[in-house]
């Protein structure tokens, strides 16, 4: 990995910030994953297939799934968060079927072995690509496409750029349980990148400790890029959606998902 990118420092320096952002997240993996099996039997894909979720966070998709009975195998950057993928799946009696290792997007095929292939869909949700620029991102489709079946899926969730520019707000305040995140955020219309400064505290009863201050960029795509990029990776677009319900694509999702077919 480059050196001092932003995605070490804050999925690996920092891995105790986001593992809690992914804890309060987990819940709405159930009605996400009910999405998902609506959207695998509308193209037809088999209850039991195999599902590659890369990154797959603390699991909160590939356990769900795990959960109706398919077959999920989940990487993700951080040590920290597949260790408490698999505690979770096996909290939730899944472990034989959900399983968790450490991997990069970036180098898919190291972390997969030959054996283990081909799955029937892969996943990339929750504005998991962009991080790295255009040309890594065509790298990373192409990567999922070969580990992936012929006639096999591809699904990605992320931000809608259109969404973004229509209702831009410079800041944005979060909180998860006592840690609080303030991003400063500033759109480069010119590249189609944000440009952030995500600054985090811990609540000290009435006042914030600083804890970290992380400068990120990424790349965000508009449908018709992104259907470019789908395209270009070898991809053929069958779906395209305002999220996981599988409702219309519109200027006013916050996210677009698409759909390829190898």
């Amino acid at each position: 990995m480059p050196g001092g990118h932003w995605t070490r420092e804050l999925f690996l320096d920092h891995e105790e910030i986001f593992l809690q952002i992914h804890e309060h997240g987990w819940e709405h993996g159930v009605e996400q994953a009910a999405g998902l099996k609506a959207l695998f039997d509308r193209f037809g894909v088999p209850e039991g297939s195999r599902i590659l979720d890369v990154p797959c966070g603390i699991g909160r998709h590939a356990t769900r799934l795990a959960k109706m009975g398919y077959r999920t195998l989940g990487l993700d950057l951080s040590p920290a968060y597949v260790r408490r993928a698999q505690e979770l799946a096996r909290q939730e009696g899944v472990a034989d079927r959900a399983t968790y290792r450490v991997g990069d997007m970036r180098d898919l095929a190291a972390s997969v072995p030959e054996d283990e292939r081909l799955f029937d869909v892969a996943l990339n949700l929750w504005t998991s690509l962009g991080y790295y620029g255009e040309e890594t991102d065509l790298e990373v489709l192409r990567g999922y496409r070969g580990l992936v079946r012929p006639g096999g899926l591809m699904v990605l969730s992320i931000v809608n750029r259109d969404w973004v520019v229509r209702h831009f707000d410079p800041q944005g305040y979060e909180a998860f349980g006592d840690l609080v995140h303030i991003e400063d955020r500033h759109l480069d219309l010119d590249a189609s990148w944000m440009r952030n400064r995500w600054r985090f505290f811990r609540k000290k009863g009435e006042d914030l400790e600083g804890i970290a201050t992380i400068a990120l960029e990424h790349r965000i795509y508009g449908l018709h890029e992104l259907r470019s990029l789908f395209e270009r990776a070898g991809w053929k677009v069958e779906g395209t959606f305002g999220g996981f319900g599988m409702e219309p694509a519109t200027f006013d999702a916050p996210s677009v998902l698409l759909v390829g077919r190898k």
